[in-house]
């Protein structure tokens, strides 16, 4: 039975079940008795963990990080070259559209009440900090270990970051003359041949 869950599994159904309803229905109009319905979970489990529907949303913004953007560099980046880790991250992006497109959805929705929301604002920022500190982790190595030439760190880190939020795109619209894991690919493709040493 669900409410039998260990806590961390029962956090992670809240979430799920939360970032499909937060996706559907908007912010504004979700219930937390959406929330109990979509996750099978009684009321009462829900607030034993959470205060109320912020919260929730607050927590969802660190379980989305966790969810589409795992820690390559320090499982197993390390012995793989930047290039390869980069992407790793690309084909995990691909497999999460595949299969749980709705959390890109709920990133559109994070940005929207972004501009609302002062905590919001400040959870996303920092969450999309620790995303982009990530990427410069990775291109950082590929210049040290002369893979890649010397170039901006952070600002490579944020046009890798803006790359893959362009995944929302095809989230949102029906793109008849492309598909989302080609962008992706050849869109990662295109950055790595321009960091690599020696390529231009």
């Amino acid at each position: 039975m669900a409410e039998n869950l260990p806590k961390k599994e029962r956090q992670s159904q809240i979430m799920e079940a939360a970032m499909k309803v937060f996706t559907k229905k908007g912010y504004s109009s979700a219930r937390i008795d959406d929330i109990v319905e979509e996750s099978g979970l009684s009321k009462g489990a829900i607030y034993h963990h959470f205060e109320g529907k912020k919260d929730v949303f607050l927590a969802l913004i660190g379980h989305w990080e966790t969810q589409t953007f795992p820690d390559f560099y320090s499982r197993n980046g390390k012995d793989r070259s930047a290039s390869s880790t980069l992407r790793d991250f690309a084909n995990e992006i691909i497999k999460v559209y595949k299969t749980r497109s709705y959390v890109f959805h709920a990133e559109v929705e994070f940005w929207s009440l972004s501009n609302q929301d002062e905590e919001v604002r400040k959870r996303s920022q920092d969450l999309y900090e620790k995303i982009i500190n990530l990427f410069e982790l990775v291109i950082n190595k590929g210049m040290r270990n002369k893979e890649f030439m010397q170039v901006n760190s952070r600002i490579t880190a944020i046009s890798i970051l803006s790359v893959f939020q362009g995944i929302n795109w095809f989230c949102i619209f029906n793109d008849k003359k492309i598909k989302a894991e080609s962008y992706i690919k050849e869109s990662i493709e295109m950055i790595i041949s321009g960091l690599k040493v020696g390529t231009n």
